[in-house]
């Protein structure tokens, strides 16, 4: 049944996107593919709840449930920055079919429960987890925004870089307390927490950069969007498959 809702979640944000295409010269699709959307996210949201619930547990320790969690911050923040700024609402052309594409590579993990240990049941992995979701969510929505070379949306793509740069950071400093806890050390130069650090870094950078003028239009603002998003991917997502890391105990669940 979870596969089946996964695909029609997935389907529901494809369908989505390409009535955002439509919607210029149909803007009644527009108001078509928000219904879609949230009628999505609904089932979404629903799929997470019920993971924890069977599970017994915070549904965010498997690569499954990371996949699974963190498409649905991308698309519940483009929903709610929609709302509040429209005019982001044509990034969701690239956020929903990217979203759409890792709820489906969520299924290629199993869905089996990963058994938590005693270092991660603490409310320290919940905040930790959420706010590394969330950065990604708003790092997808920075890169959607900036491949969309429009003008008219310079100073947001600034803000959510700022607030993805902001959320990084918490999660890092939040990961590194819950280490002192559960290993006891602050820090201890483990792969993925220095290419978490180097991400800091990267964002840094390319703030730094956007105070320039001419680092915040056409192909070089796309890649001020671009290259951090897919440095924080591969910090994410891809480092434990080159890399040994405690991390990565639980990516081949």
């Amino acid at each position: 049944m979870i596969v089946i809702l996964q695909w029609v979640v997935a389907t529901a944000y494809l369908l989505a996107a390409g009535m955002l295409i439509a919607c210029d010269r149909r803007p009644q699709m527009g108001r078509v593919a928000l219904s879609l959307v949230s009628a999505g996210l609904l089932i979404h949201i629903t799929m997470v709840l019920v993971r924890g619930l069977d599970s017994g547990q915070i549904p965010i320790v498997t690569r499954y449930e990371d996949f699974t969690v963190d498409a649905l911050a991308m698309v519940g923040i483009w929903l709610i920055a929609q709302w509040r700024w429209p005019k982001v609402r044509q990034a969701g052309i690239l956020l929903l079919p990217f979203s759409a594409v890792i709820v489906v590579v969520a299924l290629t993990y199993s869905r089996g429960v990963f058994p938590m240990s005693p270092a991660l049941r603490t409310n320290w992995l919940v905040i930790h987890a959420s706010l590394n979701s969330l950065a990604i969510g708003f790092a997808t929505l920075t890169c959607a925004m900036s491949l969309m070379l429009r003008r008219d949306q310079v100073d947001l793509v600034g803000r959510f870089v700022s607030w993805t740069f902001l959320l990084w950071c918490a999660m890092v400093a939040a990961g590194s307390y819950w280490a002192s806890i559960a290993w006891g050390r602050f820090w201890g130069w483990d792969p993925i927490e220095c290419w978490s650090l180097g991400t800091i870094f990267i964002y840094a950078f390319v703030l730094h950069l956007r105070m320039r003028p001419q680092w915040c239009e056409g192909y070089r603002s796309a890649l001020m969007g671009v290259l951090p998003f897919g440095f924080m991917l591969f910090t994410t997502y891809g480092l434990v498959f080159v890399m040994r890391s405690v991390h990565g105990q639980y990516v081949f669940q």
